[in-house]
Parts: structure tokens; C-alpha cells; sequence
């Protein structure tokens, strides 16, 4: 697959130049910090990756008993949220039918015994990027990819997952797959954010959007169970050190640079991205600008506000594609992309 253009590759290259000493590499993956959790359909593993910079990361993997296929649904969590709640409930999903995942959390979302050095601390802080993060989840999957046979998840063929933070940097997982020699046919996003850099003149139409919000939650209080509603307020995860990380990475999610890695993933790339009608900060116009000569990147606008994300029928409409999908790569017998006919996965609403 080429890149869009050799001067978006260059781009990236120059970014990569410019951060690379902020990118780091697993100095130690620890399985099952806590007791797993065994389900009739399948095992829930909590995970850490500590990077040698001291950065540590919240890992859930979810192994089923009867697999329907070895690719693995990758995802990271939305801006503020954790591996709980919301994001381990898809995870369950998916393990549930039958689909290995794996969830990697926020910079910080596992608070590791170990010592860090006030110096380390504070870079982490300040040297927040999405290529870094989408770097870092890249070496994480490859040390779980390592050790597949103790741990039971392949990591090599992907689905890849995201909703807001995690779609924007879901789009440098995808620039960057190849670098990593990872198959990543198909990737379903929702509600990526600030394409172009915010400016202080689209204050009103955020404000909008900030006071349609409380409906859509109304909206999604109806849409949950009672089983599901007890464990959703575990998503947002308020520990001093997570409220840190997420503050810091604020920038880097406001400035665009989620439009520039866009800018990076191959012509070819299958992409589903669903954005809501009353979501501004999803910008849907100018992802469109942005994937024109996409021709296997579709957007969609669906009814809702950004907290749609976590709307019951958000679910339904992914697990519908994943399965045409998983039904396609069954029906030719390959994983790869340039074999497989998206028009019946995601191209068509038929």
C-alpha cells in the first residue's frame, strides 16, 4: 500500500525525526495484575505494559473459549475514559461471539509500584502526541504478538476499533502499520475529532453541541440495561494520575495533528467512519476533504451527538460490518485486504 502522497509521507517522516526520542519501547509486560475473570464464554485478562520511560499503560484482553476467528479486535479508549466500564463491555461483546480483543488504555491508566524519577514524570507529561501513543500500542501488541502462545491472542491480523481519542490515534496505528508489519484490513471508527486545529472562532458551534449533549445522555441513560448501567460509571477514570495524563494530551487532541496522521494512512485502506449529525467536533466535512481520493474510506452521519458513541445502537451498527466482515475473510479464505470485497462489509448499506 502507498501513502497518500510523498509530501504527507514526508511530513510524517519530519514528525517522526522531530519526536522520536520521546517514543519509547515495553520494558515490561505483566499478565493479569489482578485475578482473571472467567466467563462462560470466554476469559478477561487484565494486563500492564511499562515502557522503559516509565510510561505505563492498562491492558484487557479478552481471550474466548471458542474462538470464531484469530484475528483480534484492537481498540484504545476515548479521551477520559478507562479499560472499565464502556470499553470492557465492548470488549465482552466481541468475546462473547466468539472474537479475541485487546484494549490498551491512556497513557497512565495502570499505576505501576515501580519508581519513576520526577524527571521521567514530567516528560511524559509534556512529550503527549498521538504518534507517539499509536507508536506505543504498536509495541505493545508486538510483545503480546510474542508471547501468543501464553497469552492467546494474535496480534499480527487486526480489526481496529476507536471512538474519539481512540479514532484519532487510531489513525496513526494505521499510518503505521506497515512499519510494524501489521495486517490491519478493516478499521471501524467513531466520532474522530479536530481534523484541523481548534480555533477560538468555532467556540459557538462547540457551545451548541455542548448543550445538546445532556439529551443524548438522556438518550443513552434509556439505551442501557440495568446490568450494564451499574459498571458504566467505572469508564471515567478520575485517579489523580489519570486526570494528569488526560490533561496533558489536551493539546495534542485539539491541534489537528489527528488530521495530518490521516493524511498518512495508505489510498487503499478500508475504512468505515461514522460521525453524528450534531457532533461538531467531529468536523465530518473535513474528514470528507480529507479521504476525497479514499475510495475504500466511506463516512457516515447518523442521527446523535458525540455521547452517541456509547448509544446501544452505535454497537449494533459495528458488529453488523464486523461480522460481514468475518463472513467475507471466511467466504475467500484470506485476511488481506486486496482480496476481500468491502461492498458487502462497508461500502453499501446493503
Amino acid at each position: 500500500m502507498e501513502p497518500s502522497s510523498s509530501h504527507n509521507n514526508a511530513n510524517l517522516h519530519e514528525t517522526l525525526q522531530q519526536r522520536q526520542q520521546f517514543i519509547s519501547h515495553v520494558a515490561e509486560y505483566v499478565a493479569d495484575t489482578t485475578y482473571p475473570q472467567y466467563h462462560t464464554t470466554g476469559i478477561l485478562h487484565q494486563d500492564a505494559a511499562i515502557m522503559k520511560d516509565g510510561t505505563a499503560y492498562a491492558v484487557l484482553r479478552a481471550v474466548p473459549n471458542d474462538p470464531i476467528t484469530d484475528m483480534t479486535i484492537g481498540l484504545t479508549p476515548a479521551w477520559w475514559t478507562s479499560t472499565r466500564g464502556h470499553n470492557r463491555h465492548t470488549i465482552e461483546h466481541f468475546m462473547r461471539l466468539g472474537v479475541p480483543g485487546v484494549a490498551i488504555g491512556i497513557e497512565g491508566s495502570y499505576r505501576t509500584q515501580q519508581q519513576t524519577t520526577v524527571l521521567q514524570q514530567v516528560q511524559g507529561l509534556f512529550n503527549q502526541s498521538l504518534l507517539r501513543s499509536s507508536h506505543h500500542i504498536h509495541r505493545i501488541l508486538d510483545v503480546i504478538d510474542s508471547n501468543n502462545e501464553s497469552l492467546s491472542v494474535h496480534t499480527k491480523d487486526m480489526i481496529l476499533l476507536g471512538e474519539s481519542r481512540g479514532a484519532m490515534i487510531g489513525k496513526g496505528i494505521l499510518g503505521l502499520a506497515t512499519k510494524y508489519n501489521r495486517n490491519i484490513p478493516y478499521a471501524d471508527i467513531t466520532a474522530p475529532c479536530f481534523p484541523e486545529k481548534f480555533s477560538v472562532t468555532k467556540t459557538p458551534n462547540l457551545m451548541k453541541q455542548v448543550i445538546r449533549e445532556p439529551l443524548e445522555f438522556v438518550k443513552l441513560f434509556g439505551s442501557i440495561g440495568l446490568r450494564s448501567l451499574i459498571h458504566y460509571p467505572a469508564s471515567i477514570d478520575l485517579h489523580p494520575h489519570a486526570i494528569a495524563n488526560n490533561i496533558s494530551i489536551g493539546p495534542a487532541l485539539f491541534s489537528g495533528d489527528a488530521g495530518k496522521l490521516a493524511a498518512t494512512i495508505p489510498r487503499e485502506q478500508n475504512m468505515h467512519i461514522t460521525t453524528f449529525h450534531d457532533d461538531f467536533a467531529s468536523m465530518p466535512h473535513v474528514w470528507e476533504d480529507i479521504y476525497k481520493q479514499h475510495s475504500n474510506v466511506r463516512i457516515k452521519r447518523i442521527e446523535g451527538a458525540h455521547l452517541t458513541i456509547a448509544h446501544s445502537r452505535t454497537l449494533e451498527y459495528i458488529d453488523k460490518r464486523i461480522f460481514a466482515l468475518l463472513l467475507e475473510v471466511e467466504h475467500v479464505g484470506s485476511k488481506k485486504a486486496e482480496d476481500l470485497d468491502f461492498s458487502t462489509v462497508h461500502l453499501s448499506d446493503v
